[in-house]
């Protein structure tokens, strides 16, 4: 706001241009006070500094958690990285149209509240010492982003019939545990394209990751140098499976304590700390049978109404007036399952669309959702049975699909944010970032070092993104 005030007075002055003596002092003026609030301009969306002392306050608190000393620079430089990508994610939502009106996020919290076992009230409370109607516009934010991301990654993602069939069949023969293994990452970016000079500096940085490494460095401290995001650089214990096949010789062979690689991937280089090893009982393939009563909505039918609908129906089904399956017959747009009375059969979650796969997770058999949104529409949906599948050999393709899947997801996510960041117009301004000459994202930044003017005094410049 303060930002579109300053314009609104800028424009005013040059249409009265000499007639006002003032004017350049007054410009001058109102130019300093707007940009001191402003940390970088994204496109045409602007980053508050007020936004970013808050996210470097939470990333230096949660490195202290995590018993790492990452300067407070340098923990700014990635904050700002993180909330540039965010920025242009949200921005790409809005101009897709994307929206969630406040019924459907009333019902998006109950089915993430339930999904992991939790209230509404408790996931607003996680996001800190803020209003709710601030908690929710948070809430409406991630929920908007994880969609936008799913959605245009999903599609740069191929998996062969011939992938999914081989190692489903891995999978089956597999037996009842799999190795666990807890690993930190540090990456050091690249660009789509980088130069010799490039992807020498890049190698370069990664030999010296690797050495602090072995010499005992902590992993979050070297990640925190090159990360281009907040995410910790502690995978966790990840199963064998999710692990990238570049990756999975080295880490099969290395031993507790290790360090390996580095690595190349689309996105830079990785190396990788073995913390620990460990086997975990292989979650058994479950299937569910579930039928539904689907309502598409379209520019002239909204979620609303859809909701409305779906309730209304339910209403009818609860009195009953009406079965479910025959509300299905009759009112459900998926012709395939309405002619079984929405009946879809014994399914894995994984063959399902991922907010009609939560969906299903949620409810005990027997039990009904409330209007659950996927990417075909609105459903309400009915849990009759979930039973163990050991024998199907479909039930492990499902599994297999998701497991390739989630494996490429992450270097697919990394590599479409890092796109829209090479083609964003990026100005940063923030004085900290500028005054040290931090890079925001070496790969992609030509960085104004801190300039002397002729009084010997350091002069505030910018660093600039295109």
């Amino acid at each position: 706001m303060r930002i579109k005030q300053t314009f609104t007075k800028l424009s005013l002055i040059a249409m009265f241009g000499a007639s006002l003596a003032v004017a350049p002092a007054l410009s001058y003026a109102e130019e300093e006070i707007a940009l001191d609030s402003t940390a970088a301009v994204v496109n045409g969306g602007i980053i508050l500094e007020s936004d970013l002392d808050r996210h470097t306050s939470e990333l230096m608190q949660n490195y202290k958690a995590r018993g790492a000393q990452v300067d407070e620079l340098t923990a700014r430089r990635q904050a700002l990285q993180s909330l540039i990508t965010r920025s242009l994610i949200l921005q790409l939502a809005s101009g897709n149209g994307a929206d969630i009106p406040d019924m459907q996020l009333d019902s998006i919290l109950k089915q993430t509240a339930l999904r992991n076992n939790t209230t509404p009230e408790k996931i607003l409370a996680s996001y800190g010492n803020i209003s709710e109607a601030q908690a929710r516009q948070k809430f409406k934010e991630d929920y908007l982003i994880n969609e936008v991301r799913r959605s245009s990654v999903r599609q740069r993602i191929n998996i062969s019939d011939n992938e999914i069939n081989t190692y489903a069949k891995a999978l089956k023969e597999r037996g009842s545990v799999e190795p666990m293994y807890h690993i930190g990452q540090v990456v050091v970016p690249l660009s789509s394209n980088p130069t010799e000079q490039e992807y020498r500096r890049a190698q370069a940085n990664a030999q010296k990751a690797l050495k602090d490494l072995r010499a005992g460095a902590n992993v979050e401290e070297v990640a925190a140098q090159y990360a281009v995001d907040s995410q910790s650089a502690d995978l966790g214990y990840l199963p064998e499976t999710a692990i990238p096949l570049p990756f999975l010789p080295a880490l099969v062979k290395a031993n507790p304590g290790d360090v390996v690689g580095p690595f190349r991937s689309s996105v830079g280089m990785h190396i990788l700390k073995l913390y620990d090893v460990t086997k975990n009982a292989i979650t058994p393939v479950k299937t569910y049978r579930a039928s539904h009563i689907l309502i598409k909505t379209s520019i002239i039918f909204s979620d609303e109404a859809a909701i409305a609908k779906l309730n209304s129906i339910m209403d009818d089904v609860k009195a009953g007036k009406i079965t479910f399956a025959e509300a299905a017959k009759k009112y459900s747009e998926d012709p395939g399952s309405a002619v079984q009375g929405g009946d879809l059969g014994y399914q894995s979650l994984d063959a399902f669309d991922p907010g009609f796969a939560a969906g299903i997770a949620a409810l005990s058999v027997g039990q009904y959702s409330e209007p659950v949104k996927s990417s075909y529409g609105w459903h309400i949906i009915h849990l009759d049975d979930v039973k163990i599948d050991k024998d199907s050999l479909n039930a492990y393709k499902d599994k297999a699909a998701s497991i390739i899947f989630e494996r490429e997801f992450a270097e697919a996510v990394a590599y479409w944010e890092r796109g829209l960041r090479e083609s964003a117009y990026i100005h940063v301004i923030d004085p900290e970032l500028v005054r040290a000459g931090a890079g925001i994202e070496m790969d992609n930044t030509t960085t104004s070092q801190p300039q002397q003017n002729k009084d010997g005094q350091i002069s505030q410049g910018s660093v600039y993104m295109n």
